[in-house]
């Protein structure tokens, strides 16, 4: 007798694919493996132009890891910044593991870069919202 062709052998998992934690989905996979590229690529990462104390590395690991959850999880996207403007159903959806591991890789190889320049532009937002002109820098 013929087995059904049918049938399918289903993988065993070792953990759950996606946790919900504050109503946010987070892709354990996803966030592991970027996790992971991020540290190893601040380790092989030449040196920054700007000299950083051990502290300052350390905090800037942390805030990419946490810029690098954003975008994990769906929540820092264009599609996001898109609904704040206009009024559209744009629903947050969380990143697959290959693209979750080049975006933790490129933050790794240019985290400092990366949080300069969103610092910059932060600021800039502030300046205009709130009509101030920068500040002469201090000799």
């Amino acid at each position: 007798m013929k087995p059904s062709v049918g049938a399918a052998l289903a993988a065993p998992s070792v953990g759950p694919a996606m946790i919900t934690l504050a109503g946010v989905q987070i892709p354990v996979m996803a966030l592991c493996l970027s996790v992971a590229g991020l540290i190893l690529a601040r380790a092989i990462a030449p040196p920054p132009l700007r000299k950083l104390t051990r502290t300052q590395e350390v905090a800037l690991t942390l805030l990419l890891m946490l810029v690098l959850f954003l975008i994990i999880t769906g929540q820092l996207s264009p599609c996001v910044f898109k609904s704040l403007l206009v009024s559209t159903d744009c629903p947050a959806r969380p990143l697959g593991p290959g693209m979750a591991t080049v975006w933790g890789i490129g933050l790794g190889f240019s985290g400092l870069l990366a949080i300069e320049f969103f610092g910059a532009r932060f600021m800039a937002a502030f300046r205009a919202i709130f009509g101030t002109t920068p500040s002469p820098p201090a000799d």
